[in-house]
């Protein structure tokens, strides 16, 4: 089975390879014809788009102009001269009305020859006044001041409070102009008033090639004053764009974000008020044609790449046609048929791997006759092995044999020593390989406590064991190498030697606790030895106790170290709480 792995693996290798290098120049063409139509894409759109504000611009130009010329005419008209600076003194009603409807006229004439004005207002120094069109006479006194300060030029603004109808105000675009005496330029006559029509202007900004464009008139401040936004057109910015960022790009196209959208904006400067219109545009039809492209592109790509994979499905399939018949050898050959061989054609690679394939099924089946022989020889030895292994009971016994000859010779301290130390061994040799219970863990100290005391320096020895945990599970042969550690490295030299062991548990966990009144321990040194073995083999038990409870158990588990607060050292164990019968071996007792 791991042969096919291995070869469906690799030629899925040459395959994923083979396509690999196809795709390359699949994918690079793929990414400079899409680079390419993008471009091509946004340099058209921009270019439709400069075309068109040039037209509107154009148109929007000269309606500022025809605008211009108006109140110019009325500036050198003598009906307009006559009317603003003199009362009207006809010797009859009839002729003061025939004068006011010779300047009527002329208003309307003025208005009717230009579509793009709504409605011209004048008023004079005398007092007088006419309006034309449904505009009801709106010049104010901010309005001659205005005039006075530009000194005869004109002023373009918008008026935000034209009543065209009954509680109906309006925003309307407008022209004022100083009018001076044309006998003497620097006698003030009057001021007029042009409107324009904003539904003419709205009819010039909508057409069904902008329906995603929108128009904006800025004066010389940025402050948009006339906006004009189509049905599916962007709505007015929350942030104007600066007027000098406008007249940065005049004639041309440049593109902001706006709400994570990419709108096209194109400038065009109408004349010397400073006013600029300029269109706000999402370039849908940039997104349709990029999207038809990007549909043909990704068309293209597919049969492309459906045929690099049949093509390197065949490239790879004919490459491991020799290695799959090696691999069927290697399984014949698995299967114990050791006379198997691979014919080999040729001198590349391949051929090579049989040879030598060849070779090995050869070494192999004159090696395992070697074995086989090996193996014979193996178990006899074993056997003998086994025959001169000592049962452990026969040292029980012997034991057995010593303590009775010292109760019959009375020497009650020698048979005590032995007594424990008989059950010093059936406690370490007893119990499941490798663990035990508490209690037996408890009982193997204890014999060795009795042993250890002794000697000629006794000590005291104390135990707390929780009761309920006697029949828990651990490790096997931790506690007493522990004590014997703490009996001969902190004790040793003081007459009052001390040992302590507790154990109880916590959080599902068994905790030893031994600690000693001696000398105490350098805890970063005894750390140490946990992850290594002195030359003089120190550290081998304690590293050896930590290293099968963290085997058993994981890196949580093991021992710790510590000083006991004034005098001694403290050793910790810690092993998870286990309840669970051990399989206690049988006794040879025969």
């Amino acid at each position: 089975m791991g042969f096919k792995m291995g070869k469906y693996t690799l030629q899925k290798r040459i395959f994923a390879l083979s396509l690999f290098f196809m795709l390359i120049p699949l994918v690079l063409f793929s990414e400079f014809n899409i680079s390419t139509s993008i471009k091509r894409l946004e340099e058209s759109y921009r270019s439709s788009l400069i075309f068109g504000m040039k037209k509107i611009g154009s148109v929007m130009e000269t309606v500022f102009e025809d605008v211009d010329q108006a109140s110019l005419f009325a500036l050198v008209d003598p009906k307009f001269n006559h009317f603003l600076q003199s009362q009207l003194q006809g010797d009859t009603a009839y002729e003061t009305s025939l004068e006011m409807g010779a300047v009527y006229n002329s208003l309307n004439y003025l208005k009717n020859t230009n579509r793009y004005i709504q409605s011209i207002q004048i008023e004079g120094v005398n007092g007088l006044g006419l309006s034309n069109g449904f505009f009801p006479k709106s010049i104010t006194k901010d309005d001659w001041d205005m005039a006075e300060q530009l000194r005869g030029q004109s002023l373009w603004d918008v008026d935000e409070e034209v009543v065209t109808l009954p509680q109906k105000k309006e925003k309307y675009i407008y022209q004022s102009r100083l009018l001076r005496d044309f006998g003497n330029t620097s006698k003030t006559i009057g001021v007029i008033k042009i409107y324009l029509n904003t539904d003419v202007l709205q009819e010039l900004f909508t057409n069904e090639e902008t329906d995603y464009t929108s128009y904006f008139l800025v004066d010389n401040s940025g402050e948009v004053q006339y906006a004009s936004i189509q049905k599916n057109g962007p709505e007015r910015l929350e942030t104007p764009i600066p007027y000098a960022e406008l007249m940065e790009h005049l004639d041309g196209a440049f593109v902001i974000q706006r709400n994570h959208e990419d709108l096209y904006v194109v400038p065009h400067y109408i004349g010397e008020n400073g006013w600029i219109v300029y269109s706000l545009s999402i370039p849908v039809a940039v997104q349709e044609q990029l999207r038809d492209s990007l549909i043909q592109l990704i068309v293209l790509a597919v049969l492309c790449f459906v045929f690099c994979i049949i093509i390197a499905r065949g490239i790879s399939r004919r490459m491991c046609r020799p290695l799959e018949n090696v691999i069927a050898h290697m399984e014949l050959l698995e299967k114990e048929q050791f006379s198997t061989r691979v014919e080999v054609h040729g001198n590349d690679e391949i051929s090579l791997l049989a040879r030598q394939f060849n070779k090995m099924a050869q070494k192999i089946q004159s090696l395992i006759e070697e074995v086989y022989l090996v193996n014979i020889r193996k178990k006899e030895l074993e056997l003998r092995a086994l025959q001169a292994q000592v049962n452990p009971h026969f040292l029980y016994n012997t034991l057995d044999m010593i303590y009775w000859t010292a109760k019959v010779e009375n020497a009650p301290e020698a048979s005590d020593m032995i007594d424990s130390l008989s059950n010093f061994f059936r406690q370490a040799l007893s119990g499941e390989d490798g663990f035990t219970t508490i209690e037996n863990e408890i009982e193997h100290l204890r014999y060795y406590v009795v042993l250890r005391q002794q000697s000629k320096k006794p000590f005291d020895f104390d135990l707390d064991v929780d009761a309920s945990l006697l029949s828990c599970r651990v490790i096997k042969l931790v506690l007493q190498p522990l004590v014997e550690n703490a009996i001969i490295h902190g004790i040793r030299d003081i007459d009052d030697g001390r040992i302590q062991v507790a154990i109880h548990a916590s959080d599902h966990r068994i905790i030893y606790n031994i600690t000693d009144n001696g000398q105490g321990i350098d805890v970063s040194d005894m750390k140490g030895l946990l992850s290594r073995t002195e030359e003089n083999h120190r550290g081998f038990g304690i590293k050896n106790i930590n290293d099968r409870i963290q085997l058993m158990y994981g890196k949580e588990y093991g021992i710790h170290f510590g000083n006991v607060e004034g005098r001694g050292a403290r050793i910790i164990v810690i092993q998870p709480q286990e309840e669970g019968e051990l399989r206690v071996e049988a006794d040879d007792c025969g």
